[in-house]
């Protein structure tokens, strides 16, 4: 049952395929070199390797995490997920210099990149995020089609005058907080 409403999901997005329709240079660039890239990147097979049984979804959040550390190049990636030992493992071999913090108390300076996960206290949580966000955040929300904490979150970000640009990828949310940029939001089919 899990495949079938996998491939519903990617007909019902299949228009919004790998930057079709997108006329931002750089969304279009976001879209398909990193959120879509589909060619394997030089630590993904040592990364199969050493965690042999994630399930598919897992996996795919985790590939794509580490694309988006490789794109930031970040000093440091939040998360409130229980899964962060994975999260490190895969962002560190992305990044070297990027450190994962799990604590959701940390001392924050400026969010360079956040992941949310939909757990007690989550919202609570992303509003001490958004009050050290500047112009060059990236925040992540994950099952933002099933969850209703993180669809609750995943709106109130929608609406946010400090979120400039999001892409919607049905199981997970990516914003940036670039103001300089139109306010959009593009569905893509991850």
């Amino acid at each position: 049952m899990n495949i079938l409403k996998r491939y519903i999901v990617w007909l019902r997005r299949m228009s919004h395929s790998r930057g079709f329709g997108v006329q931002s240079p750089s969304a279009y660039r976001f879209i398909r070199y990193v959120l879509c890239e589909h060619y394997p990147y030089y630590g993904y097979d040592e990364l199969r390797h050493k965690h042999p049984s994630l399930p598919w979804l897992v996996r795919k959040r985790m590939e794509l995490y580490f694309r988006i550390a490789n794109y930031r190049q970040a000093s440091r990636m939040l998360s409130n997920g229980t899964d962060t030992p994975l999260l490190a493992s895969y962002v560190g071999r992305a990044c070297q210099r990027t450190r994962v913090d799990d604590r959701q108390d940390a001392d924050i300076n400026t969010v360079e990149i956040a992941r949310v996960c939909a757990v007690d206290g989550c919202e609570a949580y992303v509003e001490h995020l958004l009050s050290h966000t500047d112009s060059h955040t990236i925040l992540i929300v994950e099952d933002i089609a099933q969850n209703p904490m993180a669809q609750r979150i995943w709106q109130g970000l929608l609406h946010n005058p400090k979120v400039s640009v999001c892409y919607d990828l049905y199981w997970v949310g990516v914003a940036f907080f670039d103001t300089d940029r139109f306010k959009t939001c593009y569905i893509v089919n991850f």
